[in-house]
């Protein structure tokens, strides 16, 4: 399946959105017997899991390269879009499989402690829409990384190219153009995006 850019966009940036949102919620739950915690733990997705936060991130700053830049661009922002997403799910499953270990880490940094108390641990509902949200954003990175062999990159204005000369061998910038009375960006041929 091949998408265009404002598909493949939408593809990564959704879910990514849709992860970073739910990491302000409660995705493990647990209590334990030490005294000083109080009995109930809850914790939120970002103090749960961090990596996934940045991970998100990275997919997105990823899939701007990646809709920007040229050839060898797009290859090296495909790669670094789809480990991201694949890291963000590993992140993200081992808190929903593992919750009496998150539990018991976020109250050893809560209380300052080298070891980790026993505790037990449920995830919740957030949770698991979070391992649903990096699922689908591998699947849409995944996609996006193989429909990008397609694109082109941005028009030529916005290539670096070396200036004319004039006459004499002075430069000509656009500046120089643009006080002629010249549009410099209609050289460009339309955008073939």
């Amino acid at each position: 399946m091949r998408l265009d850019k404002r598909r493949a966009a939408l593809a990564v940036a959704l879910p990514a959105v849709v992860l970073l949102a739910l990491s302000t919620q409660v995705w493990v739950r647990g209590t334990t017997g030490d005294v000083l915690s109080g009995g109930a733990v809850d914790v939120t997705g970002a103090a749960a899991a961090p990596g996934a936060v940045g991970l998100a991130v990275i997919c997105v700053v990823a899939l701007l390269a990646l809709m920007t830049g040229g050839r060898v661009i797009r290859n090296a922002s495909a790669v670094v879009m789809v480990g991201s997403a694949l890291g963000a799910l590993a992140v993200t499953a081992f808190v929903a499989l593992r919750p009496s270990v998150v539990v018991g880490d976020a109250l050893s940094r809560q209380l300052a402690r080298t070891t980790a108390p026993d505790a037990t641990g449920v995830t919740t509902g957030w949770g698991w829409a979070a391992v649903v949200a990096a699922v689908v954003l591998v699947c849409g990175t995944v996609v996006a990384a193989a429909s990008s062999r397609t694109w082109f990159g941005l028009s030529a204005r916005y290539d670096r190219t070396k200036p004319a000369s004039g006459p004499r061998g002075e430069i000509r910038t656009t500046w120089d153009e643009l006080s002629e009375g010249h549009d410099p960006t209609l050289r460009d041929g339309p955008d073939r995006t």
